[in-house]
């Protein structure tokens, strides 16, 4: 939870996640499904244009504690005043409706996005038999084939990756 004596009413920050000097600040949304298109509407235009107006502050505030001598840097395992690491904020959400719009200026993406691209599983997306569009296309590769990155991570995210030849 930031200082709200400074950083204002920011809120307390859902997840914070850091390796390779990238720092993930992440604003969890668990939604309800949508039974109509008044209700997936309502979500977008309420809920995750909210989010992304919270994540604006949050993000500040975690940039701004992160470049201070604060315990924070050392909490993620980053050096102190660490004014090299890269911020990017995320609206994670249960729902893959309005995926990979921005909110605010901050993506939004499915928590099964992230989940199938941390675990790299975009083979288990793979059609084998050919059952949903009756070809047989070869199973996905690696979205690491160099191995693991916190870079290529957050470029497998933005760039929508996990759903290439799906």
């Amino acid at each position: 939870m930031p200082d709200r004596a400074t950083h204002g009413d920011a809120g307390e920050v859902d997840i914070i996640c850091a390796l390779d000097g990238f720092v993930l600040v992440l604003e969890v949304k668990s939604t309800f499904m949508r039974m109509s298109q008044r209700d997936a509407w309502f979500h977008a235009n309420s809920t995750l244009r909210k989010a992304g107006r919270q994540l604006q502050r949050k993000v500040k505030a975690v940039t701004a504690e992160l470049r201070a001598e604060g315990a924070l840097a050392a909490d993620l395992g980053l050096e102190a005043g660490a004014k090299a690491c890269e911020v990017h904020g995320w609206i994670v959400d249960t729902s893959i409706e309005c995926d990979h719009q921005r909110f605010a200026g901050f993506l939004k993406i499915s928590l099964e996005e992230i989940l199938i691209a941390l675990r790299d599983d975009r083979g288990l997306l793979y059609d084998p038999a050919g059952l949903l569009g009756g070809m047989h296309p070869s199973a996905p590769g690696s979205l690491y084939p160099q191995g693991f990155t916190s870079r290529r991570f957050i470029q497998v995210v933005q760039s929508q990756s996990v759903w290439d030849s799906i």
